[in-house]
């Protein structure tokens, strides 16, 4: 059964609605001489390029967006429709990206044969002898704030700073904004543009999506949780270094404690090294990794997006001059298949590690009762002593506390992780309700 929650978790960018889409003429409306160029929410295109960066293929939605005919883009470069307000910071990050084979999604702005504008989100993908770029009409809160940030990047290279200089900066401001790296921003950037296009066009949310953002969410607590943790142990070594002083200047019943202390560091250890060995899903270095799940998120976005496009371009009846109609259809079937493939393995693991977190959490809540056993006996011992020590009570208490943060450290990851799996098996339900229904579709039009 698919859990209540179903709503995508709060995200940095506020509130996703359509008030960015309706101040932008349809598609369908008589193209203005000034502003932006007619480009509705629910229209998606895309163009194919050779490695050199020369168009070799597109759609109809391109050719009226950007004003040309097939004619004039078949052979021209692609940056035929580049825009000057863009930074050279952003062309740096996405060409560093895509030459090392990695996908990625960034905001562009794009200047018509007109003079016109229009602001896409690219998802470009790396593609046998080029490149692939699928763009869809930002429609999320964020819009305003990208173009905040490269107004102030194309100052900065004004300047004289130079484009890649210009991309680290970009980087930096995008960890000011809580991002570790832009491979985690442009997936919660491509996510919240995806929801946000289902509310501008009056579609239903995209739940597969939503059900493995919650995982997402909770596989971060995850990290964080056991990274506290480690620091939390880390500290707990001066607990029986002061217990071994204090016993030192007790008058009697010091062999006892001495013991007690060295029983309790011993276990310490075990439960420190069992945690420092905690398997997590860390993101590699550079500022295209992303962890596990992010990226699993991210394939699955572009998955359906590809697959979009493809089924658009594919039951299109109008016949492009130079662009070889069943070729491209074929090549973005591939490409929609080969990211639905990428993050469904990606999930698989996720999964696996999830539940290997949870094992560990369970093998680690046995060693915390030994460490019970000994916390019990150096409070029984205390209260023997016919002198009250101060100190030692203080350290019994602190011993106390720290079991109890163990303990609850412990919780908030099986819990983490629980939720994490829910998230998990509802997206399993999801995708093979899709599947089902993109068979039948198949089979319909087949028929």
């Amino acid at each position: 059964m698919i859990a209540e929650e179903t709503s995508m978790a709060p995200n940095p960018f506020g509130a996703a609605g359509s008030a960015l889409a309706a101040a932008v003429p349809a598609a369908g409306a008589a193209r203005p001489r000034t502003g932006e160029a007619p480009f509705d929410p629910g229209e998606i295109f895309f163009s194919r390029t050779d490695g050199r960066g020369v168009i070799a293929a597109f759609n109809d939605v391109f050719l009226r967006i950007a004003d040309y005919g097939a004619a004039d883009l078949i052979g021209a470069p692609h940056r035929i429709i580049r825009h000057p307000d863009m930074p050279k910071g952003v062309f740096h990050l996405l060409w560093d990206g895509i030459k090392a084979g990695h996908p990625i999604g960034a905001y562009v702005k794009n200047r018509a044969r007109d003079g016109l504008h229009y602001w896409v989100f690219a998802l470009v993908t790396p593609v046998d002898g080029g490149f692939l770029s699928v763009r869809i009409k930002p429609c999320a809160a964020l819009l305003p704030v990208i173009e905040a940030e490269y107004a102030r990047a194309l100052a900065a290279e004004a300047a004289g700073l130079s484009p890649e200089a210009s991309a680290q900066a970009i980087c930096d401001r995008l960890g000011e904004m809580g991002f570790a790296s832009y491979a985690a921003f442009q997936t919660e950037a491509l996510l919240t543009e995806m929801q946000a296009r289902q509310v501008a066009t009056g579609r239903e949310e995209w739940r597969d999506l939503a059900a493995l953002y919650r995982m997402v969410v909770r596989m971060r607590e995850v990290r964080g949780e056991i990274a506290a943790l480690r620091r939390l142990l880390h500290g707990a070594n001066l607990l029986t270094a002061n217990m071994r002083i204090v016993a030192a200047k007790l008058p009697e019943g010091r062999r006892t404690i001495s013991e007690i202390a060295r029983s309790y560091g011993i276990m310490l250890g075990e439960v420190q090294s069992h945690v420092e060995g905690f398997s997590v899903l860390e993101r590699g270095p550079g500022r295209h990794a992303a962890c596990a799940e992010e990226g699993g998120l991210f394939l699955l976005c572009a998955a359906h997006l590809m697959e979009e496009v493809r089924a658009e371009f594919q039951a299109s009846d109008r016949r492009l001059e130079g662009v070889d109609h069943a070729a491209e259809a074929a090549c973005l079937a591939r490409v929609a298949n080969d990211y639905a493939d990428r993050a469904g393995q990606a999930m698989e693991g996720v999964s696996d590690h999830a539940r290997l977190l949870q094992r560990n959490v369970e093998f680690l809540r046995r060693l915390v009762v030994g460490l019970s056993t000994v916390r019990i006996a150096c409070r029984v011992e205390s209260g023997m002593l016919s002198q009250r020590s101060g100190g030692l009570e203080t350290i019994v208490g602190r011993i106390d506390a720290l079991q109890d943060d163990i303990a609850g450290a412990l919780d908030r990851i099986d819990g983490a992780c629980g939720v994490a799996l829910a998230g998990l098996r509802d997206w399993r339900v999801l995708r093979a309700g899709l599947g089902a229904g993109r068979a039948q579709g198949a089979g319909a039009r087949a028929a």
